[in-house]
């Protein structure tokens, strides 16, 4: 047993941590995802509502930016996935399942409130344990994120 607890104090929690605040009046969705490589990343499938009306396939190389794509849903399968709903004021924190070393991990926020308005993605990139990403939605609509690769 102090072997374990020595190792999680001295490398961290095996899978990343995330913390998303929301300092906003809307309610927010983070999606994230798990992948081995920066370039698959760029190839996973997500069916969006394009700002026109038009229900199509995006790649998430083609989500990086938002615009104003609604009802983001991810369209492959065998990648782990997870949902985080942050209430307006509410902080939560949750490690990423299915994360193993090396591994990619992609965040995709859509504000529920605007018709599920795709407004942020992430890739976040580190081959160690004790990763910790936060992700702030702030009240004038911004948002800020930050990583650490320890």
């Amino acid at each position: 047993m102090i072997g374990y607890i020595q190792y999680a104090t001295v490398f961290g929690s095996v899978q990343p941590t995330l913390t998303v605040e929301n300092n906003d009046t809307t309610a927010y969705q983070l999606s994230a995802y798990t992948v081995e490589s920066s370039e698959q990343a760029m190839y996973l499938n997500f069916e969006v509502t394009t700002r026109d009306g038009e229900r199509r396939l995006k790649t998430l190389s083609q989500l990086v930016w938002p615009d104003g794509d609604r009802n983001v849903t991810f369209a492959d399968e065998g990648v782990p996935t997870q949902q985080l709903t942050v209430a307006p004021g509410e902080t939560v924190t949750t490690t990423i399942d299915g994360w193993v070393r090396g591994d990619v991990t992609v965040y995709l926020g859509e504000r529920i409130a605007d018709n599920e308005t795709h407004v942020y993605t992430e890739t976040r990139t580190c081959p160690r344990t004790g990763q910790e990403h936060s992700v702030t939605f702030k009240e004038d609509g911004g948002i800020s994120a930050s990583a650490l690769c320890a």
